[in-house]
């Protein structure tokens, strides 16, 4: 069974997936790498999962979590008209950038703000990505820390702080990467940087004017 499975080495052996691709649809609760700091998560779209995620990290219930997609989930989880916005997924996407945009209404109400909206970003980060397509869902990808805490980059950081509330880590090694994703806030006709982060404003307003 995968409850007993306490590391899980990337690349994923085909056990590994097998594990994995369970523990998704059981609202089971990992520990992953992205493109930036490791990542506490699981299956998106169960309430549970969210729940425990919230308890783990002590975060206010009045934020919602990032959600990471592929380009299969976008158009499920989140809309918009602005063209802009087509403009920054084309250019930075997959990769370290999220973006704030209005929110299907048929998605579980757990994954929107108070204001309808979402925080998405399609990842560059292979493991997170084989996890949306083992678990055929979006995942949440909040970062794997005590809120208040430094972000982690490594599974013996995490571990510090989280011991093992967890189901399982996905050891993906060191991060390098030091910054955490930029945050870019698309609902209103002026896009804003809510947080500067891997990508700069002016690699942004390369693209399109952000302020």
């Amino acid at each position: 069974m995968y409850l007993e499975v306490l590391l899980i080495k990337f690349p994923f052996s085909k056990k590994s997936e097998t594990l994995v691709s369970e523990a998704l649809q059981d609202n089971k609760v990992f520990v992953f790498p992205t493109e930036t700091f490791y990542g506490l998560g699981g299956n998106a779209f169960s309430g549970k999962v969210a729940d425990r995620i919230y308890e783990i990290k002590g975060r206010s219930r009045k934020k919602s979590f990032l959600l990471l997609i592929n380009m299969e989930w976008l158009e499920q989880i989140c809309c918009w008209s602005d063209s802009r916005i087509n403009d920054l997924i084309d250019n930075f996407w997959p990769g370290p950038l999220t973006l704030i945009l209005e929110a299907n209404k048929k998605i579980p109400k757990h994954l929107k703000n108070n204001n309808g909206t979402v925080a998405i970003r399609y990842t560059s980060s292979p493991v997170a990505q084989r996890l949306i397509e083992l678990g055929k869902c979006p995942i949440i990808g909040t970062s794997a820390n005590i809120s208040g805490m430094p972000a982690c980059s490594s599974v013996g950081e995490v571990k510090f702080q989280l011991n093992n509330r967890v189901d399982f880590f996905i050891d993906g090694g060191y991060l390098s990467q030091n910054k955490p994703s930029t945050i870019v806030n698309c609902i209103n006709s002026s896009f804003k940087v809510l947080r500067q982060g891997a990508i700069t404003s002016s690699n942004l307003n390369r693209v399109c004017k952000v302020f």
